[in-house]
């Protein structure tokens, strides 16, 4: 069994770990949870697996903490089995630090802002990689 992500990231360099890993992760609509009592944005993703000798996908919980607000832009939350595509996650920093805003870009141009007291995301993969006949491409452009 390979070993399973487990990630902190605490600065916008660990936060570059995180959105490597999550690169055309595929998120439904309706795994996009806020409570805003517990200040944390939680989102399930079907990440593709690069790093493992048998790549593969597998479900990730992606964990924002100390989040005060939440904007979600070009996302219709209409229908929760829409799915989207994630691909990249940043931190911009505030003027008044730790804080700033986390920004998740999808596919589509889709976007959630996340304003953040301080920067807290965790990234725990909670299944095991599958096969899958899907494998993200980036062609180089020659």
């Amino acid at each position: 069994m390979s070993k399973r992500l487990r990630i902190l990231a605490e600065t916008g360099g660990d936060l570059t770990v995180i959105s490597a890993a999550l690169q055309d992760a595929i998120v439904r609509v309706g795994d996009i949870y806020f409570d805003r009592k517990g200040r944390s944005l939680v989102i399930i993703t079907n990440r593709y697996s690069h790093e493992t000798q048998n790549p593969g996908r597998l479900k990730s919980g992606l964990g924002l903490h100390n989040v005060l607000s939440v904007k979600m832009k070009n996302i219709d939350r209409s229908d929760p089995d829409a799915f989207l595509v994630l691909l990249s996650i940043e931190f911009i920093p505030a003027d008044n630090p730790p804080g700033g805003e986390v920004r998740l870009v999808f596919a589509g141009g889709g976007e959630i802002s996340a304003d953040a007291e301080c920067l807290e995301v965790r990234l725990i993969d909670i299944q095991a990689p599958r096969t899958t006949k899907s494998i993200p491409l980036h062609p180089v452009n020659e």
